[in-house]
């Protein structure tokens, strides 16, 4: 079960997961993962979700394992360079807070014994699914800037108080006291306070993201790492240290976190008989305590020795071999982890000049976008010299300079770093950048693959996509933004079925929704914008095979980040649709989520065990697009409905018979009958110059076709200065011709009598400059709008 499953999981960028002291072992509440994610996720939006990352890393699983089966694998053991920062209040050294070196050198040797399952230590066991990790962990030998430490490892800061909450600790702490996470593990000792004071412990996990776009005071990279209490980080076995309190006292905890900072989840789960997504760590109903050796729950012997589950110290020997390969997966592709194998601040001096290297957040961007770069250079450089082609700056000194590309094209960047034995030699990398020249409009979707309708299987009352059984609230696709779009103009949704119960079909409607993705879980969080479809619009697209297409009412902004778009299901009117989707596996990313009855988000992957994409389509851009929206979407005949546009300068108006105006941004409608009104934009850098709105009549009355729109010549356009305008018909009466420039601004214009069934007029155009304008041709009340071009 456990291996159908590996793919599902969505993971947060921030696993904050808590062992909680207790003599007396009373329940408390021990994780604060969601709060802090979210907490993270608001204060920083440009994290976005990292919901991809777990497929990457289960591929990357199995790639190991087809390559231990076939005996292509090294048993190169992982060396990564540890740095304690021990947060105190002034006690001396080796008192209270101010915990001793040697303390921290007992804590650092359990984590060894432990990781390598070390014989005649407490973390050696004879279970055949133990594993030795083949990771091992050193205190570095030099700072930042190069220079030897006095104290091997450690870091001593005197705080500004005796105690921290979490968040005083992520917020404050760690992001002034930090060393480059690409070179250092991060390690935290200090007390807690406030709804932290019985927490011993939390993690970051690992990030696929690295510090695209992350602002160089926080974020993920300048929290990464783990925080201990320090009554619980050493062990009493390896010496004298009276601040370490039992059960917590022998040095689990540190192996706890780093297993969390590695990538593991807690054997359990987080949930009933839920998944740790590693085959043989046996499932288990909730969290250990004390040492539940026999104990058994969902049909299995629980492995209440393993690190990641809540057992006391003295109870846990085990990594498993499943553990160790989902580790050595995550030191391959999660960026800063990957970089800690080529640190080189254990050794016993810099020798030799820096070899230059550095990573990007993104290598192609739309023109305007910006890029991070991160310097990775081993051998600790104290100077930076960047050049880049076709950048704004073109070279740089920073560290991780962040540079803009206004240019469309592929061009070069070259570092040069240097320290105190000297400088590289120029590492360039050709066509490393490359800057899109379309694209700053676009429709993006994660649909592709068979057409399916999932319609529910037990009980068969409902569609996995739409109303169903379960009465889920909501259905909502995830747009990682991974190129930047400033905004979301529309969408276009395929539903697949769509049903009116009697009656309702009449004034009922469908709401379509966009969401920002800075939920809980990188869940769709705050709405962003909602527009009320009219149900018999789906049914008639869905009669016709296509898709629907929506307008919003305004240009959405979503500032380059993720977002959702879905529909909200609403049971009172015994109405009912379902969004088309691809099938089971089609899918190479986990989009498709739901909210349930008890209006909690998962993800298809979670609640449902499949992984589907939604035929939902966004259309982005950089570029706003004209937008229109109405008073109200049902109307009696001839009842007033006032029409708004938005996102360009000049707008026209058609059809333009029921209307008060053919121009300007907000109209009234007379329509007596339904009718679609089409609104075109013109006078700025649009991505979409015209939008659509259908208003439905109620009771409408005959109306006669517009007798002049198809018989209308308008020539030639574009045209240099004569303009010729020939109508044959049999209306006979009031001619008016009327020009308007983009600001609505009437430039020229002519009335006159029609009183032959044949009309041809030429107007001189010679003093008009130009442009783009638009032109009014009306008979006896009869309105015809075109846009002409002056050339």
């Amino acid at each position: 079960m456990k291996l159908l499953l590996l793919k599902i999981l969505i993971l947060s960028t921030f696993i904050l997961l808590a062992i909680i002291p207790s003599i007396a072992q009373q329940q408390v509440n021990r994780c604060a993962t969601m709060e802090m994610d979210s907490l993270l996720r608001k204060k920083y939006p440009q994290l976005g979700s990292l919901i991809d990352f777990e497929l990457e890393l289960q591929s990357k699983v199995k790639e190991i394992e087809l390559q231990r089966q076939s005996g292509r694998t090294t048993a190169a053991v992982i060396t990564i360079p540890v740095i304690v920062h021990i947060i105190h209040n002034g006690e001396a050294i080796g008192q209270g807070r101010n915990i001793s070196a040697a303390q921290v050198q007992s804590q650092l040797d359990v984590l060894n014994e432990d990781f390598r399952r070390r014989a005649g230590s407490r973390g050696y066991n004879t279970d055949s699914r133990g594993a030795d990790i083949e990771i091992e962990f050193c205190l570095a030998a030099f700072n930042p800037q190069g220079i030897a430490m006095a104290e091997k490892g450690i870091d001593r800061r005197q705080g500004s108080r005796a105690a921290f909450t979490k968040e005083q600790m992520d917020g404050e702490v760690k992001p002034l006291t930090v060393w480059d996470p690409n070179r250092y593990y991060n390690i935290w000792v200090a007390d807690f306070t406030g709804s932290a004071q019985n927490l011993l412990g939390y993690a970051q996990f690992p990030s696929k993201s690295g510090l695209g776009g992350m602002p160089e005071d926080g974020g993920p990279a300048s929290t990464d790492g783990v925080v201990i209490k320090y009554t619980a980080f050493g062990s009493k076995d390896k010496g004298s240290f009276p601040v370490l309190q039992a059960p917590y006292d022998l040095g689990r905890t540190l192996t706890h976190e780093t297993g969390h900072w590695l990538g593991l989840r807690h054997i359990w789960g987080d949930g009933n008989c839920a998944t740790d997504y590693v085959d043989d760590t046996p499932t288990q109903q909730s969290e250990s305590r004390g040492c539940q050796k026999g104990r058994v729950s969902c049909g299995t012997a629980n492995m209440v020795e393993n690190y990641m589950d809540y057992s006391d110290d003295a109870c846990s020997n085990i990594f498993t071999r499943g553990q160790k390969t989902r580790m050595l997966a995550v030191m391959e592709i999660s960026p800063r982890r990957r970089e800690l194998i080529s640190s080189n601040v254990c050794g016993n001096a810099i020798v030799e000049a820096p070899i230059p290297n550095f990573r990007v957040d993104k290598q192609q961007v739309l023109r305007g976008g910006k890029v991070t770069f991160t310097d990775l250079s081993a051998n600790l450089p104290t100077q930076w010299q960047w050049t880049f082609e076709g950048g704004n700056p073109s070279t740089s000194t920073s560290q991780n300079p962040v540079v803009t590309y206004d240019t469309p094209g592929k061009f070069n960047v070259t570092l040069v770093a240097t320290n105190s034995i000297g400088s590289s030699a120029p590492l360039v990398r050709t066509d490393y950048i490359e800057v899109l020249e379309a694209g700053l409009c676009n429709s993006i979707t994660n649909f592709k693959g068979t057409a399916t309708v999932l319609k529910e299987t037990s009980p068969a009352t409902g569609y996995i996509t739409g109303h169903n059984s379960r009465k889920d609230q909501a259905k909502a696709e995830y747009f990682g933004n991974n190129l930047g779009y400033e905004n979301v103009s529309g969408t276009s949704i395929r539903f697949g079925y769509a049903y009116a119960a009697e009656g309702s079909a009449t004034e009922s409607t469908v709401t379509v929704v966009v969401w920002n993705a800075r939920g809980l879980q990188s869940s769709p969080g705050q709405i962003l914008e909602q527009k009320e479809i009219p149900l018999r619009t789906i049914l008639q697209d869905v009669a016709q095979n296509r898709e629907t297409k929506i307008s919003f009412d305004r240009n959405v902004p979503v500032g380059g980040y993720p977002f959702f778009i879905g529909v909200v299901l609403n049971y009172d009117k015994k109405d009912s649709v379902a969004i088309v989707s691809n099938q089971n596996g089609q899918s190479s990313q986990i989009t498709a989520w739901e909210r349930n009855s008890q209006g909690v988000w998962q993800t298809y992957s979670i609640s449902r065990g499949i992984n589907v994409a939604h035929a939902i389509t966004a259309n982005v851009g950089m570029n706003e697009s004209v937008q229109v929206g109405a008073s109200t979407l049902f109307t009696d005949a001839g009842q007033p409905v006032t029409l708004n546009a938005r996102g360009a300068g000049l707008f026209t108006w058609t059809p333009a018979t029921t209307l008060s105006s053919s121009l300007g941004a907000q109209v009234i409608a007379y329509p007596t009958q339904t009718t679609t009104y089409t609104v075109t934009g013109t006078g700025t850098d649009l991505c979409n110059p015209e939008a659509s709105i259908t208003v439905f009549v109620r009771n409408p009355t005959a109306v006669e076709p517009n007798p002049i729109e198809r018989n209308l010549i308008i020539s030639p356009n574009p045209t240099e200065g004569q303009l010729q305008f020939a109508l044959s018909n049999s209306i006979r009466g009031n001619v008016e011709i009327s020009l308007y420039n983009f600001i609505g601004q009437k430039v020229a214009g002519v009335k006159e009598q029609k009183t032959t069934a044949e009309y041809v007029k030429t107007i001189d155009l010679g003093s008009v400059a130009a442009g783009i304008y638009i032109v009014e041709f009306q008979l006896n009340g009869w309105k015809v709008m075109r846009k002409i071009v002056k050339i």
